[in-house]
């Protein structure tokens, strides 16, 4: 912790600036915790910033946590930074929700700076208790940096917990590293698998930055083509009929009991679609039970089938604990707004490899532009 109570019961901040003859006069204090009064330590070493810790024999359930060297300095920068914008409390307990976030920013922004991994559950309750008490909860991640994989981006299923959505950016995702002082800011996500994203980068010096955060809507880089997303679709169906025992599989046993192979359905079953990334599961699988029950041109009736498919466990949806809207009505009106340009022809099967193999390269030619353009909007 990076705030404790002296003898005198004031607050004293290590986020301020100390000189080291200030320091050594506070090793001299003794100091409690201001949620529990238990006594805290004061620790000023090489690796750590200047910081409070409580005995290893606390119980004290506000500062249960143990904090990294990169959370505490992490946490002592945005505290810095906020407080050239806006009125902030570092470590604020909120008592109402019993919930202290490492910042509030104008008496009502909790600010989480999160370098941990956090199960799904606590970071929905953390969100949730925020929200309910007239919060606005915003969570910065703070790990280790995003993987790369050539063009891609490696989104874990931790990291879509940070997911935010705006009509300027797309999903959104905001971390920042302490070792640098930097923020990075991913825009206009866009899956091409479950895990891996395309996305616009910004890279921003905290000292450069408004709060609230403000970035520029610069060109997205579109490392996004319609070949390579079908490629990538043939790909990830001989995946999951290799390692998840082929027709055995939820979703390839409905395929197959519907006469149908996974690798000759219409061009238009596994498309990318704006807002796809609400689905954790693939295109094809959710697209593929529309166009099965026959649900191409009615927006309620579609919505209604996919729950049913959710709810049996045929579908998954990602959990976005900071995201509102858009919603799963949304994702499937922009699809079937996109069939709309599809004959009747198309909406059929091929009969063989070759002929699924002609569809595709001409579906890509005519419809590659309009696709990625709608995804990039």
């Amino acid at each position: 912790m990076l705030v404790a109570l002296d003898a005198n019961g004031k607050p004293v901040n290590l986020a301020l600036k100390w000189s080291q003859e200030q320091l050594s006069k506070l090793r001299k204090s003794s100091y409690s915790c201001p949620q529990c009064r238990h006594p805290v330590i004061f620790k000023a070493g090489a690796i750590k910033i200047p910081h409070f810790a409580h005995k290893h024999t606390s119980t004290c359930f506000s500062f249960s946590e143990s904090e990294s060297a990169r959370h505490l300095k992490g946490k002592a920068d945005l505290y810095a930074w906020m407080s050239h914008y806006s009125s902030v409390r570092l470590e604020p307990f909120l008592a109402p929700l019993s919930q202290r976030p490492d910042i509030l920013a104008a008496d009502q922004i909790a600010v989480e700076f999160q370098c941990s991994s956090l199960s799904t559950q606590l970071f929905v309750e953390r969100t949730n208790g925020y929200i309910q008490h007239g919060y606005f909860p915003f969570w910065i991640y703070g790990g280790s940096a995003i993987a790369r994989q050539g063009n891609y981006f490696k989104f874990t299923a931790f990291h879509r917990l940070f997911f935010r959505y705006s009509e300027a950016f797309g999903f959104w995702f905001l971390a920042y590293c302490p070792e640098t002082e930097i923020c990075t800011f991913y825009s206009r996500l866009t899956p091409v698998t479950s895990s891996l994203y395309t996305a616009s980068v910004q890279n921003i010096p905290l000292s450069h930055l408004a709060f609230p955060p403000l970035f520029s809507q610069q060109q997205s880089v579109r490392a996004f083509s319609l070949a390579h997303w079908l490629k990538q679709k043939h790909q990830w169906i001989h995946k999951q009929l290799y390692f998840q025992q082929g027709k055995y599989h939820p979703f390839f046993s409905d395929v197959y009991e519907s006469g149908n192979n996974p690798f000759l359905l219409p061009e238009w079953v596994g498309i990318p679609v704006r807002y796809m990334v609400l689905f954790k599961s693939h295109p094809l699988e959710w697209q593929f039970y529309l166009w099965k029950e026959g649900l191409l041109h009615t927006i309620e009736e579609a919505v209604v089938c996919l729950e049913t498919y959710i709810e049996k466990g045929r579908l998954q949806l990602n959990v976005f604990p900071l995201i509102q809207s858009p919603k799963l009505y949304q994702l499937v009106e922009e699809y079937i707004s996109l069939l709309q340009k599809a004959s009747p022809e198309s909406l059929k099967s091929s009969t063989h490899t070759y002929q699924q193999m002609d569809r595709e390269k001409r579906f890509t030619e005519q419809y590659e532009e309009l696709l990625i353009s709608r995804l990039f909007l």
